[in-house]
């Protein structure tokens, strides 16, 4: 059984065969989110027969970083190209496809011989294995006690009705905060505003006025673009439960974790756990467990050293405009770290000359 229909939920759906799939809220729905899918994320939807490229989403070639007035660094994607996924459209489709069951709340989960009992608002239910999809405020993981309170940064996310420009997911760096920008339709974007809670936080201003304001600084040319929709309120960015599984019950998506998304990789890394557990389940529940707590953690570190760098680097005007100097002249390096973020290589395929363009020693 899977608690929760979104986009890792609905997939994990699919690849387990016979799995039920249970969502409290119902379809079309909108939240914040990146909405940014990587390569390996598309390849993995491929891999349950979704075509997102027939379906109308937009392709994503690559990423760039941007210091107004101090330059940018451009890098494609590998192979495959990334896919601007609007929520509202996404969401539904997987849930048509994996027939999540909606309307129906978790209320408690207890260990039964041979698998386990969940109570919902539409009655028990057993199940053999519960993986929980159920978001960053998970209530499998609070009724188990393994949640944990977030900490960190925060943003504001909105759509406007505009061109999807070149097809790349864009980050403009304004010391101390960032803009996240990605094309999610013919004619709409999404943008999203990163920064500390106080950065965020302004007297007698709605968010509306102060996403605005960001807006304007880091990209004049949508100032006056219509909003499709609300601004939305989003973070804290950085929280980890207390354990991903235990017995045969499961974490993944954002229920297992959530970093910054400056790095855009949420979305796809949820994926990358739903098609794990579904090869741990279908060897067996016996090891299930410590497996999957054993790959958790092993891209839970990768993806929080990535974000890591990523902050850091953003984190300083002048810093910024240094590495984004040089990393113009080595834009291989940013392909590498952004296949290292979505875990399609390793950190040995980082040279020492990538690094020297990376880490900003000396001014260009």
């Amino acid at each position: 059984m899977v608690v929760g229909g979104g986009p890792v939920g609905a997939t994990l759906g699919l690849m387990v065969p016979g799995s039920v799939v249970l969502e409290m809220g119902s379809f079309p729905r909108d939240k914040p989110c990146g909405e940014g899918l990587l390569p390996a994320g598309v390849q993995i939807l491929e891999r349950v027969r979704v075509d997102l490229a027939k379906e109308g989403f937009p392709a994503l070639r690559g990423v760039s970083y941007r210091v107004p007035g101090g330059g940018a660094v451009r890098a494609q994607f590998e192979g495959t190209c990334g896919r601007g996924v609007r929520r509202m459209r996404l969401d539904s489709l997987l849930a048509d496809r994996a027939s999540v069951v909606t309307g129906c709340r978790v209320l408690g989960l207890r260990a039964v011989p041979g698998g386990v009992e969940v109570q919902t608002t539409q009655g028990p239910v057993g199940a053999s294995a519960v993986v929980a999809t159920d978001g960053a405020h998970s209530v499998v993981a609070r009724q188990l006690g393994w949640w944990r309170p977030g900490f960190g940064r925060y943003g504001l996310v909105g759509h406007l009705r505009a061109p999807g420009g070149d097809g790349e997911i864009e980050v403009t760096i304004l010391g101390g905060q960032e803009t996240y920008r990605a094309p999610v339709g013919a004619e709409e974007v999404l943008v999203a505003v990163l920064a500390g809670r106080h950065a965020l936080r302004e007297p007698a201003s709605s968010r509306e006025d102060r996403y605005r304001r960001v807006l304007a600084r880091a990209h004049p040319e949508l100032a006056g673009a219509e909003l499709s929709g609300r601004v939305w309120g989003a973070g804290p960015f950085q929280w980890r439960p207390a354990t991903v599984a235990r017995g045969r019950v499961f974490l993944a998506g954002d229920a297992a974790g959530f970093v910054d998304p400056l790095t855009g990789d949420g979305i796809t890394a949820g994926l990358q756990q739903a098609s794990v557990l579904a090869g741990l389940l279908a060897d067996g529940l016996k090891f299930a467990a410590p497996r999957y707590r054993r790959w958790w953690r092993s891209q839970w570190r990768r993806r929080q050293a990535v974000g890591r760098l990523a902050r850091w680097l953003c984190a300083d005007p002048e810093r910024s405009r240094r590495v984004v100097a040089t990393l113009s002249r080595r834009p291989q390096a940013l392909q590498r770290l952004i296949a290292l973020n979505e875990g399609s290589s390793g950190w040995s395929q980082l040279s020492p000359a990538d690094w020297m363009a990376v880490l900003p020693w000396g001014r260009p």
